[in-house]
């Protein structure tokens, strides 16, 4: 095991897709140093089990933050969550062929406004002659940077004003000392070009829980003007409607609609 220095991550058998990278960081953070993003919807805390992949030699053995994700049978066929298997020794993994299909935009907010009480939709406006070529159902990660937001500078529509008041909730502070992800749903439909529109619904505090610290991205999503500057990779996803003749029926409800709508 290498404590420093480079090592070697062989993908897919596949000569030409081998890396030379430093070694100490977990696998996720690596790959996407090297531009190949894996979907990890919390962000690599280890807590959602989306960034799965095949581990057949180095990584260590499987960790206790795993265990609720990986079945018996999986774990002995290799399958680990790349944000937590370390990058300390040379790997050999394999990974699906889409995720090579996956790209990072930097995109620029076009509106953010209320449609509820506490949903904003947010409308990225995508580089010029650039689209993310997705499915209904599909979904993007949104990159948010360190930061402090504060709720009482959020613009909130009128017609909402009331609720958060009487709720307290700009009191609430959001300080994220880090780069964390988050994944959103499309709410837009796909023949839509130049544009990412997703539903957002802010997490805050529960009632009964005054003093749980309020979501990372989703309050800063909130705090979005007009003009600054998102990060976004994508398109992820297996949420999709098959093919067929028959009668779908489609449930859903307040940012769930996302998928729906697109």
């Amino acid at each position: 095991i290498a404590p420093g220095g480079s090592v070697t991550i062989s993908i897919n058998d596949d000569p030409e897709r081998a890396l030379e990278v430093e070694s100490g960081g977990t696998l996720l953070a690596t790959l996407s140093a090297q531009g190949i993003f894996i979907p990890s919807a919390c962000g690599g805390k280890g807590t959602c089990g989306v960034c799965r992949c095949r581990v057949r030699s180095g990584g260590g053995a499987l960790l206790p933050t795993e265990v609720s994700h990986i079945k018996l049978r999986e774990a002995r066929a290799g399958f680990r969550l790349a944000c937590q298997v370390k990058v300390k020794e040379d790997l050999v993994i394999e990974l699906p062929p889409e995720v090579f299909d996956v790209r990072r935009w930097t995109c620029s907010v076009r509106s953010n406004h209320n449609v509820a009480t506490f949903i904003k939709e947010l409308i990225l406006e995508l580089p010029q002659g650039e689209e993310v070529p997705f499915r209904a159902g599909g979904y993007v990660q949104i990159e948010c940077s360190p930061h402090e937001v504060r709720y009482r500078d959020f613009e909130i529509a009128a017609e909402y004003a009331a609720d958060w008041e009487r709720l307290d909730l700009r009191r609430l502070v959001s300080r994220v000392d880090e780069p964390v992800s988050r994944a959103y749903s499309m709410a837009n439909y796909p023949g839509e070009k130049g544009i990412i529109m997703l539903n957002v619904r802010i997490a805050s505090p529960p009632p009964n829980l005054p003093d749980v610290s309020p979501g990372q991205v989703s309050s800063w999503i909130f705090g979005l003007r007009p003009g600054a500057e998102v990060v976004i990779s994508g398109p992820y996803g297996e949420f999709f409607a098959r093919e067929t003749d028959r009668e779908m029926c489609f449930l859903g409800g307040g940012a769930g609609m996302a998928p729906m709508r697109s």
